[in-house]
């Protein structure tokens, strides 16, 4: 990641605080359980896609 994305990330994030904490009844100490699992399920998203151009790669090096 640059520093553009960084900080790109870094709005989005803060952004998505901001609306959790504005549109629930959650305390502070309670958004960081869905912030958390959001964040997790990304991290298993980019995980999976990395695993599907793996196995993709060598699937064809099989066929030839």
């Amino acid at each position: 990641m640059n520093a553009d994305q960084l900080k790109q990330l870094e709005d989005d994030l803060w952004s998505a605080a901001d609306n959790l904490r504005a549109n629930s009844d959650l305390k502070s100490s309670e958004y960081a359980t869905p912030v958390l699992g959001l964040i997790f399920l990304k991290f298993a998203d980019n995980k999976y896609e990395q695993a599907i151009k793996t196995i993709t790669q060598e699937h064809a090096a099989l066929l030839w």
